[in-house]
């Protein structure tokens, strides 16, 4: 080797070890992530200290200090080995185009670093692409070429038609154990490929490489149930040691393992704790370590302080619950050695779960994730659901008994065919005793009961003495006289008008009739959520007890119903829901919660507020559920720190307060800022 080479081979290994080595080059992007930072309050979603946000959007070319070099995303301009065709994402390295190859008649994604950047970070996206282009496996994007646009350094990759694994969460909320398992297999297939793959890079062989930045935003799930890792940004291999100056720390802090944060050398089992992370969040559909601060973030991971699955209402797989536990262990021994013997617990623990295979089982479920049903319950609703149904049982019986006597018993008759029925010959009524005109005399063949006037005589019932005459016996012979015509029009005939007028009145719309006619829909659903919107909770219940509960909008229909039983103090009904129901729904965990606040029962209320973050949901906004949930926390908080005042009810009171302000921090004038602000005022 000559003395040239030699001195290239020795740039080269300095360069590499430069790349993995963090410096000051961070204070300046990290320095502003101090104590009491507040984080994203909506997503909580990726921090990266060494991406320095820009304010550019997906729609401007404007990148930095006015430079208009980056393409917009909607001008066909040539990039790689195609054409512009649409911008997928902006990163505080990089932004990422869509292409499309005319040739070979594919679409791509072209990653292109940021202009501007500084050296040490181009040397980062440099070795990103010589890494990541060594990798082929089925569950890693795959890297077609690299170059230069402009004087900016380029990789183009496999385009994935779908959306990223935080995405998918945010959108169905909890994953059902089978699916999170699917998913967690070939997240691990890919770790423990990349883990044991040995590559050349500048002049070197290194034995495996480390993702370091694992987290549901860098996991792309296809259309086609396919699952991909990406963005080995800041890999690097194994053998090569990483230091941290002055607190600086790469990676995103909610998925960070804590051999990371403190800045000691790490291997492969740091992947293994933010594997862990991810797991967690795919099955109680919430972040391990949520807190929006970065005080509070560092305290919580510092202390290993999350939330624990058997603190979930939901039921969970205690064998996956149990791998993610292992997963996400302080001390790295007590991990698992290396991602071979954990693929192996999640294929043992899918067989036991699931007759599919995990790619069918994720296509299924992207397909139709209403057949994999709703979660079992497991909170104090169901506890004492025997309790409240005996009794509700019990009215059920007798109410069924008294229409049952109702519909079968004596028929008694009112008004005037009582006065009929009751007047027999034999007992004469008062007023037929004292009667002093000519009685009629009638055949002795009607003389054994009195008969009812029949429709066909036109005569109506009167209680009138004189509609019913008490028989006489007369002499043989005696020719039965006739009525006097002049009497029964003068006694009969307003009557007859009147009655007539009676049975026949002028049809009357029902309340159901009438709600139709309000809301200007023959659709009994449609008007109930009509009615919801404006507020009208009787009206709802009038239209929406007509609706079969298990018809293909059941669930919509009965939490309707649900939050009309509760505005209205129908808490029974609201109960018997709660009881016998069981949605995978954001909403059905607030309302829920909002019935344990009113009986009191704060712990449990609190607890479906924070479950009603993690759900969708088919009736009202996962924002606007969100925000109403974060504000009835904090008055809970609230009152339980007016009621036993000490420190840690004052800062949760603290905490929860802040989170509404910063929910409502575009809405100055929002009552519910303002209550924030008054809040935080007094507590302080």
């Amino acid at each position: 080797m000559t003395r040239q080479s030699d001195q290239d081979f020795s740039e080269n290994r300095k360069k590499i070890e430069k790349t993995f080595v963090e410096g000051d080059m961070h204070n300046s992007l990290f320095g502003s992530l101090q104590p009491g930072k507040k984080l994203d309050a909506t997503s909580l979603g990726s921090t990266n200290p060494y991406a320095q946000q820009t304010n550019t959007g997906l729609g401007n070319t404007s990148i930095r200090n006015g430079t208009d070099i980056l393409p917009n995303g909607k001008d066909p301009i040539p990039l790689g080995s195609g054409t512009v065709v649409g911008l997928l994402g902006c990163g505080g390295m990089a932004k990422v185009y869509k292409i499309w190859n005319e040739k070979l008649e594919v679409f791509r994604a072209v990653k292109i670093l940021l202009p501007n950047q500084q050296s040490d970070l181009k040397s980062r996206f440099e070795t990103e692409v010589k890494i990541t282009a060594k990798l082929h496996h089925p569950n890693i994007v795959e890297i077609y070429n690299v170059g230069e646009w402009n004087g900016l350094p380029y990789l183009e990759m496999e385009f994935i038609d779908g959306e990223s694994l935080e995405t998918f969460i945010s959108k169905h909320g909890k994953l059902p154990d089978s699916v999170s398992n699917s998913i967690a297999i070939f997240i691990a297939r890919a770790l423990a490929y990349s883990h044991c793959q040995e590559f050349l890079i500048y002049g070197k062989t290194y034995h495996g490489v480390i993702h370091r930045d694992l987290k549901p935003a860098n996991i792309m799930i296809s259309k086609n149930g396919d699952v991909r890792l990406m963005d080995f940004g800041i890999a690097r291999p194994t053998e090569t040691s990483l230091h941290t100056v002055e607190g600086n720390i790469v990676g995103t802090m909610q998925y960070l393992s804590p051999e990371q944060m403190d800045g000691v050398d790490i291997d492969c089992r740091t992947d293994i704790y933010s594997f862990g992370a991810i797991l967690y969040e795919m099955l109680t559909g919430t972040k391990t370590f949520p807190q929006d601060t970065i005080t509070n973030l560092m305290k919580k991971k510092i202390m290993n302080d999350y939330r624990r699955f058997t603190d979930f209402d939901f039921h969970i797989s205690p064998m996956l619950s149990k791998t993610s536990q292992k997963c996400l262990q302080l001390n790295r021994e007590d991990r698992y050695p290396n991602m071979e013997t954990l693929l192996r617990e999640l294929e043992s623990i899918h067989r036991s779960i699931s007759n599919e295979p995990p790619a069918k089982v994720i296509k299924l479920f992207q397909a139709n994730p209403e057949s994999f049903g709703s979660f079992r319950r497991k909170n104090s609703i169901a506890k004492f659901s025997g309790k409240i149904l005996v009794p509700i049982s019990a009215v059920a019986i007798i109410a069924a008994l008294i229409t049952f006597f109702l519909l079968t018993g004596p028929d008694i008759k009112l008004g005037n065919e009582k006065t009929v029925a009751s007047v027999t010959p034999e007992q004469p009524s008062m007023e037929q005793s004292t009667d002093t005109r000519s009685p009629v005399t009638e055949s002795p063949q009607t003389t054994d009961s009195l008969k009812p006037l029949s429709s066909s005589e036109n005569k109506p019932v009167s209680n009138n003495a004189e509609s019913v005459k008490k028989p006489e016996a007369k002499p043989a012979g005696t020719v039965k006289p006739k009525p006097k015509p002049q009497k029964v029009p003068s006694v009969t005939k307003k009557p007859l008008q009147e009655t007539i007028r009676q049975e026949s009145p002028k049809p009357e719309l029902s309340a159901v009739e009438k709600l139709k006619l309000k809301y200007e829909s023959s659709d009994l659903l449609e008007t109930g959520k009509k009615a919801a919107i404006a507020g009208a909770y009787s009206d709802v219940i009038t239209a929406l007890e007509k609706v079969d509960e298990n018809g293909p909008e059941g669930q919509l229909r009965t939490l309707l119903l649900f939050e009309a039983y509760l505005k209205t103090n129908r808490n029974k009904d609201a109960l018997y829901i709660a009881n016998s129901k069981n949605y995978n729904d954001a909403q059905y965990d607030f309302l829920c919660a909002k019935m344990y606040e009113s009986m009191g029962k704060t712990g449990q209320a609190l607890q479906l507020f924070q479950s009603a973050l993690t759900k969708p949901s088919v009736v009202r906004s996962r924002n606007e559920i969100r925000n109403d949930a974060l504000y009835y926390t904090a008055i809970i908080w609230s009152k339980n720190h007016v009621q036993n005042p000490s420190p840690e009810s004052r800062i949760q009171a603290l905490n929860a307060w802040n989170i509404v302000k910063r929910a409502y921090s575009n809405k100055p004038d929002h009552p519910r800022f303002k209550k924030a602000n008054s809040e935080l005022a007094s507590i302080q």
